[in-house]
């Protein structure tokens, strides 16, 4: 019995070889049935993975087409709303508009009282007091420009002060020229030294003075200045 078992070393790597091909063609039959119904159940759950996942992409294009949808609706209400107030804030300007040109009363500057001045829109106590007190300097406004030699008040819009205020020249207090004194002649804004000066020289050595064009001639007044004086000198 030995002696039929002994082989060579050739016969024996062969031996083993062939052994080895039959284990694996048995391994290889088992393993590839088994494996086979799990290969057909995985297609079976892929084709479901791929509905599954077609579904949630219909149904998020789905929300996201409601989303807009939604936007376009609350954008067109709004635009809507816009419209309205816009309609009806230009309603209410024309019929505020027209409301102010009744009950818009202007302020009488040679004869109101820093009450009356401040019933003007932008106009409080500091502006109104100003304004007297400039007023009763010169004795009286010719023109509302005059309101701008008020230093508080340079930047006043000409439009603003004639919607709300009116001046009435024959209110005005005029300098008699001939009986006034250095000290009345000075506290007025328009006359400074110098002018009241040749005025005061001129009465002393020649007396009285005639008219406008004589004053003129005396003190060398420039015509911006004189346009002005003549509104509050008589003689």
């Amino acid at each position: 019995m030995k002696s039929f078992f002994r082989f060579s070393a050739g016969e024996w790597a062969a031996s083993m070889f062939i052994g080895a091909l039959i284990i694996a063609g048995i391994l290889f039959f088992f393993l590839y049935e088994n494996s086979a119904a799990p290969h057909e159940d995985f297609r079976r759950y892929r084709n479901q993975f791929i509905a599954f996942e077609t579904e949630q992409q219909r149904l998020a294009d789905s929300v996201a087409d409601a989303r807009q949808r939604q936007k376009q609706a609350r954008f067109a209400r709004h635009d809507s709303h816009f419209n309205r107030m816009t309609a009806f804030s230009n309603d209410s300007l024309k019929r505020t508009s027209r409301q102010r040109q009744y009950q818009i009363v202007k302020v009488e500057l040679n004869q109101a009282d820093t009450n009356d001045i401040m019933t003007v829109p932008q106009f409080g106590s500091k502006r109104a007091q100003k304004i007297v007190e400039y007023r009763n300097k010169l004795g009286g406004f010719y023109a509302l420009e005059q309101l701008q030699e008020i230093y508080i008040l340079q930047n006043l819009k000409l439009e603003f002060a004639e919607e709300y205020f009116k001046i009435d020249a024959s209110k005005i207090k005029k300098i008699n020229i001939n009986q006034c004194d250095y000290k009345t002649l000075i506290a007025h804004p328009y006359f400074d030294s110098y002018l009241v000066k040749s005025i005061l020289n001129y009465r002393k050595k020649n007396g009285r003075i005639k008219d406008m064009e004589q004053l003129r001639d005396i003190t060398h007044i420039y015509a911006e200045l004189e346009e002005k004086l003549k509104w509050y000198v008589e003689f």
